[in-house]
C-alpha cells in the first residue's frame, strides 16, 4: 500500500474519480482532512469472494454432526 497521502476534503471532492481509481488500482491510502481539522481515511478493501453454497451446506452439516457427537 502507498500512503496515507494527506489531502483536503475539497481536493477529495474535486478529484474523487481519480482518487478512487488510484485507491483501487495502486492501493493508495488517503487521509482526507476537513476545514475543522477532523480527518478520515479512504483505503482499499480486499474483496473476499463468497463461499459457494455447496461448501457452506457441507460446513453446516459437519458442524451439526460434530455438536451431536459431543453430547
Amino acid at each position: 500500500m502507498i500512503g496515507p497521502i494527506g489531502i483536503t476534503q475539497r481536493q477529495a471532492e474535486e478529484h474523487f474519480d481519480f482518487i478512487m481509481d488510484l485507491t483501487e488500482s495502486q492501493h493508495v491510502c488517503w487521509k482526507i482532512t476537513r476545514n475543522d481539522g477532523k480527518s478520515a481515511m479512504l483505503v482499499p478493501v480486499n474483496e473476499v469472494s463468497p463461499i459457494p453454497d455447496e461448501i457452506q451446506t457441507q460446513v453446516e452439516e459437519f458442524q451439526k454432526q460434530f455438536m451431536e457427537d459431543k453430547k
